[in-house]
């Protein structure tokens, strides 16, 4: 019976002994794998306090209606004030749909612009892309939308596919009648077309 009681003795203190050891090895294992090799990543002040100095809205969306009863819809993946210039803002790949009161879409697109309050413009730089509802596709090399007027003008020369063949012109002006009569199309500056007839 002596020898029972010692070694549930012995037992009890080895097990006060062994469980802090243990509990420690855990914890300090927890820490040390936690941190990983890395260690805490740098947090970029610069870039925290240029976002907090800069105005910039998300997903922005305009929409109005043109004098000649054209219905305009712009979107954009942002768009930010200019310092420079109050009524001036600058927009990341903007979209435009305009519904021309003859019912006819026409579509833009861009990787950037801006878009001018005071002067109610929309200008779409680089390579802007142009699609109608009634199949024109071109690509013209800067746009510039009025949307008082509810019209469209290139900014540059321009490749068009249209539904009778291909053609290029240095000028292109999309505007519609101001009493809401049908929308025009006008190419101008040595315009070359190849025709395709359709079969």
């Amino acid at each position: 019976m002596p020898t029972q009681d010692n070694l549930h003795s012995r037992l009890v203190g080895w097990v006060k002994v062994l469980l802090p050891l243990a509990a420690l090895v855990l914890l300090s294992t927890m820490f040390l794998f936690g941190r990983g090799s890395k260690g805490v990543p740098d947090i970029p002040f610069a870039e925290i306090e240029a976002i907090a100095r800069e105005q910039r809205i998300t997903a922005p969306r305009f929409a109005g209606t043109g004098r000649n009863g054209a219905a305009i819809a712009i979107t954009a993946t942002s768009v930010a004030p200019q310092p420079d210039t109050p009524t001036l803002f600058a927009i990341d790949t903007p979209r435009a749909d305009i519904d021309m009161p003859s019912g006819t879409r026409v579509a833009l697109s861009a990787a950037a612009g801006e878009i001018d309050s005071a002067a109610r413009t929309a200008r779409l730089d680089g390579l802007a892309r142009l699609t109608t509802s009634d199949g024109y596709e071109m690509e013209v090399a800067g746009l510039l939308a009025d949307l008082d007027a509810g019209e469209i003008r290139s900014l540059g020369p321009l490749e068009v596919h249209a539904p009778f063949g291909e053609l290029t012109a240095a000028e292109l002006l999309v505007t519609a009648d101001q009493n809401g009569g049908n929308s025009r199309m006008v190419f101008s500056g040595g315009v070359r077309l190849l025709y395709d007839p359709q079969p």
